[in-house]
């Protein structure tokens, strides 16, 4: 099973050359993910699970500004190559066919090509995150959701619904009930770890105990300081993960030695 979140456009510099994330367009960063979906095809097994999560952003220079300046409130901020700023912002073209400030649909389009290259797109998971940040916008709505995409190779696939039943309510195991659904009430979880985009637990289990079995293996090619890998371990569940942030991968190091 794979499990992972690649790195949202234009929202956080990692600190290394050639990072996905801050392309200065939306679709090349698509590109790079789809790459990287071709990639997680071909060594994926037949009966193997995706679960990607994608954040949105809009068709705004703002977007990028707002990236940065959330990054210098995080002290997050690494050094930044001056091709890749404009003013105080990430560089970010906006796109002349779509209308400024529009919601891109980032990760429905990510979705889309995915079934183009032949996935199969099982569900779009609506994360709810009711602790989410408020933001400094009047003309519309604060943003609180997240998607989480459930993508298999095969109509016929490992799937371990039982797994994640809520135990204390009696099911009935020929239907699938209610309380499982595609929506996922589950606040985010602050990080001790300065890697502010790590996994609440019971959000990252639901993807490693019904889309992995035990003793199988979970690949995550972003893996940050480590949130799934732990998980996973835990779960008795193997891992195997690629991180090109080399302080990232300390921590995740210090973070799995009791494993």
């Amino acid at each position: 099973s794979v499990i992972t979140s690649p790195p949202y456009w234009q929202l956080r510099d990692y600190g290394y050359p050639e990072q996905w994330g801050l392309e200065p367009t939306f679709n090349e960063y698509l590109e790079h993910l789809w790459e990287m979906m071709d990639e997680i095809y071909r060594v994926l097994k037949p009966s193997g699970t995706a679960w990607i999560n994608l954040g949105d952003t809009y068709n705004t220079i703002s977007g990028g500004i707002r990236g940065l300046e959330r990054a210098k409130k995080e002290n997050n901020l690494k050094s930044i190559s001056k091709k890749n700023i404009i003013g105080q912002g990430f560089q970010q073209i906006k796109s002349d066919k779509i209308k400024s400030k529009c919601l891109l649909l980032l990760p429905h389009r990510f979705a889309i090509g995915c079934i183009e290259r032949g996935w199969i797109l099982r569900n779009d998971i609506i994360w709810a995150k009711r602790n989410g940040m408020p933001e400094p916008v009047t003309d519309r709505l604060t943003k609180k959701h997240e998607y989480f995409f459930l993508l298999t190779k095969n109509e016929k696939y490992y799937f371990d619904l039982e797994a994640i039943k809520d135990k204390s309510i009696s099911n009935d195991k020929s239907k699938n009930p209610g309380s499982v659904s595609d929506f996922w009430d589950i606040p985010t979880k602050p990080s001790s770890n300065e890697h502010y985009a790590s996994y609440n637990d019971n959000l990252i289990m639901k993807p490693i105990l019904s889309g992995c079995p035990e003793n199988g293996i979970i690949y995550d090619p972003f893996m940050g300081t480590g949130s799934t890998a732990e998980a996973s371990l835990r779960a008795n569940r193997n891992f195997i993960g690629s991180e090109m942030s080399k302080k990232y991968c300390i921590i995740a190091e210090e973070r799995l030695k009791p494993f």
